[in-house]
Protein backbone atom coordinates (compact mmCIF):
# COMPACT_ATOMS: atom_id res chain seq x y z
CA UNK A 1 0.00 0.00 0.00
CA UNK A 2 3.06 2.08 0.24
CA UNK A 3 3.08 2.49 -3.83
CA UNK A 4 -0.96 3.91 -2.82
CA UNK A 5 0.00 7.02 -0.66
CA UNK A 6 2.78 7.81 -3.00
CA UNK A 7 0.03 7.73 -6.43
CA UNK A 8 -2.02 9.62 -3.77
CA UNK A 9 -0.05 12.32 -3.12
CA UNK A 10 0.60 12.53 -6.85
CA UNK A 11 -2.65 12.78 -6.98
CA UNK A 12 -3.04 15.66 -4.74
CA UNK A 13 0.03 17.29 -6.46
CA UNK A 14 -2.26 17.92 -9.22
CA UNK A 15 -5.41 19.12 -7.55
CA UNK A 16 -3.23 21.59 -6.08
CA UNK A 17 -1.97 22.57 -9.26
CA UNK A 18 -5.12 22.23 -10.84
CA UNK A 19 -6.15 24.53 -8.63
CA UNK A 20 -4.24 27.79 -9.63
CA UNK A 21 -5.82 27.20 -13.32
CA UNK A 22 -9.03 29.29 -13.70
CA UNK A 23 -11.73 27.34 -12.68
CA UNK A 24 -11.32 25.69 -8.94
CA UNK A 25 -13.05 22.67 -7.81
CA UNK A 26 -16.17 22.95 -6.34
CA UNK A 27 -16.73 21.16 -3.05
CA UNK A 28 -19.03 18.56 -5.03
CA UNK A 29 -16.07 18.38 -7.67
CA UNK A 30 -13.66 17.61 -4.66
CA UNK A 31 -16.42 14.64 -2.96
CA UNK A 32 -16.33 13.01 -6.06
CA UNK A 33 -12.75 13.07 -6.58
CA UNK A 34 -12.48 11.41 -2.99
CA UNK A 35 -15.02 8.55 -3.82
CA UNK A 36 -13.47 8.14 -7.09
CA UNK A 37 -9.81 8.21 -5.52
CA UNK A 38 -9.48 3.86 -5.55
CA UNK A 39 -10.62 4.08 -8.93
CA UNK A 40 -8.30 6.22 -10.62
CA UNK A 41 -5.36 4.79 -8.05
CA UNK A 42 -6.42 1.16 -9.84
CA UNK A 43 -6.35 2.88 -13.26
CA UNK A 44 -2.93 4.08 -12.79
CA UNK A 45 -0.88 1.25 -11.72
CA UNK A 46 -2.57 -0.92 -14.41
CA UNK A 47 -1.90 1.47 -16.95
CA UNK A 48 1.53 1.70 -15.89
CA UNK A 49 2.54 -2.04 -15.42
CA UNK A 50 3.44 -2.68 -18.49
CA UNK A 51 6.31 0.20 -18.78
CA UNK A 52 7.77 -2.56 -16.03
CA UNK A 53 8.29 -4.97 -19.10
CA UNK A 54 10.72 -2.68 -21.06
CA UNK A 55 13.00 -3.61 -18.55
CA UNK A 56 14.36 -7.29 -17.70
CA UNK A 57 14.58 -6.35 -13.85
CA UNK A 58 11.59 -5.10 -13.55
CA UNK A 59 9.22 -7.13 -15.77
CA UNK A 60 6.67 -9.85 -14.32
CA UNK A 61 7.47 -12.86 -13.60
CA UNK A 62 5.75 -16.05 -14.99
CA UNK A 63 4.57 -16.83 -11.97
CA UNK A 64 3.60 -13.08 -11.28
CA UNK A 65 2.07 -12.71 -14.48
CA UNK A 66 -0.56 -15.71 -13.63
CA UNK A 67 -1.76 -14.25 -10.39
CA UNK A 68 -2.18 -10.78 -12.15
CA UNK A 69 -4.14 -12.11 -15.53
CA UNK A 70 -7.11 -13.20 -13.53
CA UNK A 71 -7.36 -9.88 -12.20
CA UNK A 72 -6.93 -7.84 -15.15
CA UNK A 73 -9.08 -10.08 -16.85
CA UNK A 74 -11.96 -9.25 -14.46
CA UNK A 75 -11.15 -5.62 -14.51
CA UNK A 76 -11.29 -5.79 -18.62
CA UNK A 77 -14.66 -7.84 -18.30
CA UNK A 78 -16.36 -5.79 -15.97
CA UNK A 79 -19.14 -3.32 -17.02
CA UNK A 80 -18.65 -1.02 -13.61
CA UNK A 81 -15.36 -0.49 -11.55
CA UNK A 82 -16.57 0.10 -7.81
CA UNK A 83 -14.54 1.73 -5.56
CA UNK A 84 -14.28 -1.43 -3.04
CA UNK A 85 -13.76 -3.66 -5.78
CA UNK A 86 -10.64 -1.46 -7.11
CA UNK A 87 -9.46 -0.85 -3.52
CA UNK A 88 -9.09 -4.75 -3.25
CA UNK A 89 -7.68 -5.23 -6.94
CA UNK A 90 -4.98 -2.47 -5.88
CA UNK A 91 -4.57 -4.39 -2.71
CA UNK A 92 -3.92 -7.89 -4.54
CA UNK A 93 -1.36 -6.33 -7.53
CA UNK A 94 0.68 -4.45 -4.94
CA UNK A 95 0.51 -6.46 -1.93
CA UNK A 96 0.42 -9.73 -3.18
CA UNK A 97 2.10 -9.55 -6.10
CA UNK A 98 4.59 -7.24 -7.10
CA UNK A 99 7.97 -7.32 -5.32
CA UNK A 100 9.43 -3.72 -3.98
CA UNK A 101 11.83 -3.16 -7.16
CA UNK A 102 8.39 -3.27 -9.11
CA UNK A 103 6.63 -0.92 -6.95
CA UNK A 104 9.58 1.24 -6.47
CA UNK A 105 10.43 1.56 -10.64
CA UNK A 106 6.50 2.25 -11.30
CA UNK A 107 6.70 5.02 -8.89
CA UNK A 108 9.96 6.13 -10.48
CA UNK A 109 7.86 6.22 -13.96
CA UNK A 110 5.05 8.17 -12.16
CA UNK A 111 6.87 10.53 -10.84
CA UNK A 112 8.69 11.35 -14.22
CA UNK A 113 4.86 11.64 -15.84
CA UNK A 114 3.98 14.08 -13.20
CA UNK A 115 7.24 16.36 -13.96
CA UNK A 116 6.05 16.17 -17.76
CA UNK A 117 2.55 16.92 -17.55
CA UNK A 118 3.44 19.78 -15.01
CA UNK A 119 6.37 20.93 -17.62
CA UNK A 120 3.95 20.75 -20.52
CA UNK A 121 1.37 23.02 -18.33
CA UNK A 122 4.00 25.33 -17.12
CA UNK A 123 4.97 25.87 -21.31
CA UNK A 124 1.34 25.96 -22.27
CA UNK A 125 0.67 29.08 -19.95
CA UNK A 126 3.84 30.33 -20.63
CA UNK A 127 2.49 30.62 -24.00
CA UNK A 128 -0.44 32.13 -23.11
CA UNK A 129 -2.62 28.60 -23.55
CA UNK A 130 -5.57 27.60 -20.70
CA UNK A 131 -4.16 24.16 -19.99
CA UNK A 132 -6.67 21.25 -19.06
CA UNK A 133 -5.69 19.12 -16.24
CA UNK A 134 -6.89 15.70 -17.34
CA UNK A 135 -7.30 13.35 -14.14
CA UNK A 136 -6.72 9.78 -15.53
CA UNK A 137 -9.82 7.33 -15.17
CA UNK A 138 -12.41 10.21 -14.55
CA UNK A 139 -14.96 10.05 -17.63
CA UNK A 140 -14.34 13.55 -18.77
CA UNK A 141 -11.64 13.37 -16.20
CA UNK A 142 -10.72 17.36 -16.42
CA UNK A 143 -11.59 20.94 -15.28
CA UNK A 144 -9.54 24.17 -16.47
CA UNK A 145 -9.20 24.23 -20.10
CA UNK A 146 -10.60 20.60 -20.23
CA UNK A 147 -12.99 19.87 -23.36
CA UNK A 148 -16.47 20.25 -23.36
CA UNK A 149 -19.03 17.22 -22.05
CA UNK A 150 -19.03 14.73 -24.84
CA UNK A 151 -16.53 15.17 -26.89
CA UNK A 152 -13.88 12.58 -26.39
CA UNK A 153 -15.56 11.07 -23.93
CA UNK A 154 -16.36 7.14 -23.10
CA UNK A 155 -20.36 6.92 -23.81
CA UNK A 156 -20.79 4.67 -20.98
CA UNK A 157 -19.41 7.34 -18.89
CA UNK A 158 -21.59 9.81 -20.07
CA UNK A 159 -24.75 7.60 -19.56
CA UNK A 160 -23.91 7.08 -16.07
CA UNK A 161 -23.15 10.28 -15.42
CA UNK A 162 -19.27 9.86 -14.22
CA UNK A 163 -20.65 8.62 -10.58
CA UNK A 164 -18.52 6.65 -8.34
CA UNK A 165 -18.79 2.95 -9.60
CA UNK A 166 -20.78 3.64 -12.86
CA UNK A 167 -17.87 3.27 -15.30
CA UNK A 168 -14.75 1.07 -16.01
CA UNK A 169 -11.89 2.97 -17.42
CA UNK A 170 -11.01 0.10 -19.16
CA UNK A 171 -13.90 -1.15 -21.25
CA UNK A 172 -13.04 1.23 -24.42
CA UNK A 173 -10.14 3.63 -26.32
CA UNK A 174 -6.87 3.74 -25.73
CA UNK A 175 -6.73 2.46 -22.04
CA UNK A 176 -8.74 -0.91 -22.94
CA UNK A 177 -6.09 -0.92 -25.88
CA UNK A 178 -3.41 -1.39 -23.93
CA UNK A 179 -4.98 -3.69 -21.29
CA UNK A 180 -5.85 -5.75 -24.22
CA UNK A 181 -2.49 -5.67 -25.51
CA UNK A 182 -0.84 -6.01 -21.66
CA UNK A 183 -2.99 -9.20 -20.88
CA UNK A 184 -1.41 -10.77 -24.64
CA UNK A 185 1.84 -10.26 -23.11
CA UNK A 186 1.39 -12.14 -20.33
CA UNK A 187 -0.48 -14.82 -21.52
CA UNK A 188 2.99 -15.73 -23.78
CA UNK A 189 4.83 -15.53 -20.35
Amino acid sequence: MKHVIIVTALALGTLATAQTAPRQMTPEMQARMKQMQPVIDLAQTVRLLPELEKTPATAMSKAQAQKLLPILQAIQKATMVQPNDAKKYLTQIEDSIMTEKQLTAMDSIQLKAEQERAARRAQAQAGGGTPGVRIPGVPGGGFGGARPAGQGQNAQAQGAGGQPGQFNPFKQGRQADALKAYIAVLQKK
